[in-house]
């Protein structure tokens, strides 16, 4: 089957012939799925409807990539958002032709800082990984290119200042706390590191925007299982294809300067897009990690001990869905910032996630790292409720009572543990006798603090954990559903 390209898509009216002539106002750091099925699909929606009129620069990051890929394609590919949205099951396919160009700077550094003598440019996207926003001491004022992304930033940077062209807009998408902020940092220590003038590094401060971020979409990626079945069903080849869920939140954080040149060149809120411009970050983050990061821990631990396997099973079994939403509605929304009706809205977003039949997540993939994730995504929730008066959450307790008797090989049910380290190998030894379970939730080194500390905890989690390996999960579900 041929694939798509920029003829084939002029000849059956899937792009037009403006597509290619907008002018480039956005620089993309990253060709991955994730940016390509978030932040390209949102251009895409805001070229459609007339409120952007401009198309993206894809700049390769790494040494190896898929610009050359996106090249056979003249640049084009298809989005396949699948799952529930508002009630409703979402099956939808769409052409992506606002990428005006790519960039391989390994093979062409000069094309590359070419992008910043452009006058229409507006704005940086970057997703980098979470070690991306980071300077590396191999980075160099001569090296073509330097090893950091901060270091390839600063070079596009200073091109345009030598030019005497205006600042950007900087958004990076890297997952990591206050990640406009420690942008900002990597970048100036850069500059001084190069030993550019205060001048530049004056520049780099106040004519450019750095904001902070969330990004939430679950990206599956390229749909290799069926890919031939849906060359046919779009009518060619598309290599680059990339399937997401439909939801989609963009939260953008600074001060409200940043957020009205945000609303300004990125109005996706008219389109009914989630892209929410607010002061900072950290209630958003909390809610995503408490409210959707939780209960996908929870689960993973109390389900696969009822014999489940994926977070769909979850959602189809009455006992455990009804479990797992009075989770997040009884012991989770209280003891959180934002607004109720805010957070309400969110967790029936996040159970429609969960029920997408297009995505089996593997529960066994959920828990790896589980001592980890339950000490960041579930532990300050039990802190807030005692802290509160509320006591002990109670399925947060069973969730931790799982995971001790999950490490400890103590169910009858035997679960994978593919994470076994110096950590939580200290759970293997674990018994189902009362002193053996205390001992466990007293280790520091395990939790990064004493749980017997919390009061009642202990006394809770001891009795789940001598009825779990009794056989008895289901018994302590039930009452909680």
């Amino acid at each position: 089957m041929e694939p798509i390209n920029a003829g084939m898509a002029l000849e059956r009216g899937l792009t037009t012939a403006r597509a290619a002539d907008r002018p480039i106002k956005v620089v993309q750091f990253g060709e991955g799925n994730f940016l390509r099925a978030f932040v390209d699909w949102i251009i895409q929606r805001l070229n459609d409807e007339g409120l952007f009129d401009g198309n993206v620069a894809i700049v390769q990051p790494l040494e190896r990539g898929r610009v050359k890929e996106l090249e056979a394609q003249d640049r084009l590919y298809t989005v396949m958002l699948e799952g529930i949205k508002d009630g409703r099951e979402v099956r939808s396919r769409e052409l992506i032709d606002s990428i005006g160009a790519t960039v391989d700077m390994y093979e062409d550094w000069e094309g590359y800082l070419a992008l910043a003598d452009n006058p229409d440019l507006k704005i940086v996207v970057s997703n980098t990984t979470e070690a991306g926003i980071a300077l590396s001491d191999e980075d160099a004022p001569d090296a073509k290119p330097p090893k950091s992304y901060p270091a390839k930033l600063a070079q596009l940077l200073k091109r345009r200042y030598d030019r005497g062209l205006g600042g950007l807009l900087i958004i990076p998408c890297e997952l990591i706390e206050d990640n406009g902020p420690a942008l900002k940092r990597c970048l100036t220590d850069t500059a001084r590191r190069f030993g550019w003038s205060e001048d530049f590094v004056d520049w780099l401060e106040r004519e450019n925007t750095f904001v902070s971020t969330l990004v939430d979409r679950i990206v599956p990626g390229y749909p290799r299982d069926n890919a031939e079945a849906l060359w046919e069903e779009l009518g060619y080849r598309d290599d680059n294809m990339v399937k997401a869920e439909p939801f989609a939140l963009w939260v953008i954080a600074g001060d409200a300067e940043s957020q009205a040149t945000v609303e300004r060149l990125l109005p996706a809120k008219r389109l009914g897009i989630d892209l929410v411009t607010c002061d900072q970050v950290r209630p958003y983050r909390e809610r995503k990690v408490f409210l959707l990061n939780g209960p996908h821990t929870t689960m993973a631990q109390v389900a696969r001990l009822a014999g489940l396997g994926s977070v769909g099973e979850v959602m189809d079994d009455d006992e455990l869905r009804s479990f797992i939403e009075r989770e997040m509605r009884e012991e989770i929304i209280p003891v959180l910032t934002l607004p109720e009706d805010e957070l309400e809205g969110f967790a029936d977003a996040v159970l429609e996630r969960f029920r997408n039949p297009f995505v089996k997540h593997s529960l066994d993939s959920i828990a790896l790292n589980s001592v980890a994730k339950f000490t960041a995504r579930l532990l300050p929730i039990v802190h807030r409720n005692v802290e509160q008066g509320r006591g002990v959450p109670r399925r947060v307790a069973l969730a931790l009572a799982a995971l001790i008797a999950s490490y400890a090989r103590l169910a009858p049910v035997e679960v994978a543990v593919a994470d076994v380290d110096d950590v939580t190998t200290r759970l293997a030894g674990a018994t189902a006798e009362r002193d053996s379970v205390v001992r466990a939730l007293a280790d520091t080194a395990l939790w990064g603090e004493d749980l017997t500390a919390i009061d009642g905890l202990a006394d809770l989690v001891a009795d789940d954990v001598e009825t779990i390996a009794a056989g008895g999960i289901r018994t302590l579900i039930a009452p909680l559903a």
